[in-house]
């Protein structure tokens, strides 16, 4: 059903609603709105649904904007941007591959580690919901430190999981500020030329490699050293 709010008393959080088609003003509490929705006035269109109280009285529940409104609302809903924020992490990171300010290496460990903490995210509520054993959080933290924190946010707005645990919130939004540090840190240009230099070294296998004196010493006959110290 439509219909416009006639009546708010903003201080006391409740108000009435004149349906469009006519007829008696419902009754609706700020409980009664949709989540997202912003706060209500007088003169707002909102849809909205009818619910019988106990005592047998009629009151509007679901109520939110209609229309455009009420897609805007959904496209600056918290869940909708933190999605946003997740996702575009990847190309800004690719950007930085590109442009040799970031090892690819760690492009494709952060991507893996992204999809690691998304599944888990998902198993994890998939067992709250049917009571079964869960992921210890620990763990989920841990994947998002080593790099998996886009996947587990997408993961927090996708699935509704853990979004609003203060306490883990707190951690996991610490293990994000250290990944940007990080990244920042790699991205700087003589990180990025280090990290490029050693790379091909391990490209050329010459990391582990003994230096020419070293292997002359290890291939050298054990008596031969003992006959110069006499």
């Amino acid at each position: 059903m439509r219909g416009r709010i006639a009546d708010w008393k903003d201080d006391r959080g409740f108000g009435f609603i004149e349906p469009e088609s006519g007829g008696t003003k419902v009754f609706f509490h700020i409980g009664s709105m949709v989540g997202g929705a912003p706060r209500p006035s007088v003169g707002h269109v909102v849809s909205y649904e009818i619910s019988k109280t106990l005592d047998g009285k009629s009151r509007a529940v679901n109520v939110g904007p209609t229309g455009l409104t009420a897609v805007s609302n959904v496209l600056m809903s918290k869940r909708v941007l933190l999605s946003i924020v997740a996702l575009i992490v990847f190309p800004v990171l690719w950007w930085f591959v590109k442009v040799g300010r970031f090892p690819v290496l760690l492009f494709w460990v952060f991507a893996a580690m992204s999809c690691v903490a998304f599944t888990l995210y998902g198993l994890d509520k998939r067992a709250a919901k049917r009571s079964e054993q869960r992921t210890p959080e620990n763990k989920l933290q841990l994947c998002s430190l080593l790099g998996g924190w886009p996947g587990a946010l997408l993961a927090q707005q996708v699935f509704r999981h853990k979004s609003r645990k203060r306490s883990f919130q707190i951690i996991f939004w610490i293990t994000v500020l250290l990944n940007c540090f990080a990244i920042g840190f790699m991205g700087s240009p003589a990180s990025a030329a280090f990290f490029r230099q050693v790379l091909e070294q391990v490209k050329a296998g010459h990391l582990f490699k003994p230096t020419s004196e070293q292997s002359l010493r290890s291939t050298q006959p054990k008596g031969r050293h003992d006959s110069t110290r006499h």
